[in-house]
């Protein structure tokens, strides 16, 4: 079950909430088996460096039981389990919507623990995001306006964690916010019926803040490429298609981490089909007429 509208509930009181323990690191240090924890801590930040996902998860699953009021290992546990799902293959569709739930679950447990962490909002996003695309846009329209809210909420907050440089949770929401406004379309009654429509202008906006933090993530460059060439089709503006260009050429010189090698294989179709730019996902090209759409969604809410 989404559970959809008490999770908006939630998070109309994230802000005013109590804020969780930001320092996780204080945590470990105060609880009588801190030492032993905090080499599980270690070896599953090491482990999931080094692209080991299973033995990643096995520490923050420990970590869970042995700290259930901390938050860390929740958010921690959701990425890993999004990571490994990720890398199904789009067509194993069952399997694939099998592990973005699992992370869809962890990511809830760890906003229903601290409702101000931006990590929580964003990782519960991204798995719904996810589960969106698997399952259909038409399956999963209405968890449109609780991905909006999340990001909205998580960059309110101006998260300051980072696991590097190249890995911040305010560039990644910036960056997941960038694909949301671009696919999202901009049909001006989607706002009526779902309470949010696409920005192809906010889209590039956020690209842009998410590249100027980690200008050498492969997957922020081509997202800012493909906003570009979305933008510019859409407006005429050939010089935002020729920086669209550019910036998707960049980034064929950029080295790829694990899961964006599907970023490296839309580069050139993108290149070759700027046309097709505001349909692009990491998961496969979303073509979905207005006409169907509008259909679906002004029926169930007359149902």
């Amino acid at each position: 079950m989404l559970r959809a509208a008490p999770l908006l509930l939630l998070l109309s009181f994230s802000l005013a909430s109590s804020p969780a323990r930001a320092d996780f690191a204080s945590a470990l240090a105060s609880h009588p088996e801190g030492a032993a924890l905090r080499t599980l801590w270690l070896e599953g930040r090491a482990s999931e460096r080094d692209d080991q996902l299973d033995v990643s998860a096995e520490r923050w699953e420990q970590l869970v039981q042995a700290m259930p009021d901390e938050a860390e290992p929740l958010w921690r546990l959701a990425r890993i389990e999004w990571r490994r799902a990720e890398r199904i293959p789009p067509e194993q569709k069952a399997e694939r919507l099998a592990g973005f739930r699992t992370a869809e679950a962890r990511a809830r447990d760890c906003l229903e623990l601290a409702p101000r962490s931006a990590e929580c909002m964003f990782w519960l996003a991204a798995a719904l995001g996810r589960i969106t695309t698997t399952r259909g846009v038409l399956e999963s329209a209405r968890l449109a306006p609780v991905v909006a809210r999340l990001l909205e909420s998580a960059i309110a907050l101006r998260p300051t964690h980072e696991d590097g440089p190249d890995d911040t949770t305010l560039g990644n929401l910036y960056h997941y916010s960038a694909a949301f406004y671009r696919i999202v379309p901009d049909w001006f009654w989607l706002s009526w019926v779902l309470g949010v429509r696409g920005d192809k202008e906010r889209s590039v906006d956020f690209s842009r803040r998410a590249v100027a933090i980690s200008p050498r993530r492969l997957d922020y460059q081509v997202e800012l490429g493909a906003g570009l060439l979305c933008l510019g089709t859409h407006t005429g503006r050939r010089e935002l298609v020729e920086e669209g260009r550019e910036v998707l050429r960049h980034s064929q010189a950029l080295e790829p981490f694990a899961e964006a090698q599907l970023d490296m294989t839309y580069t050139q179709l993108l290149l070759d089909r700027p046309d097709r730019a505001c349909s692009y996902a990491r998961d496969g090209w979303i073509d979905v007429g207005e006409g169907e759409v509008r259909g679906a969604m002004l029926g169930s809410r007359d149902g």
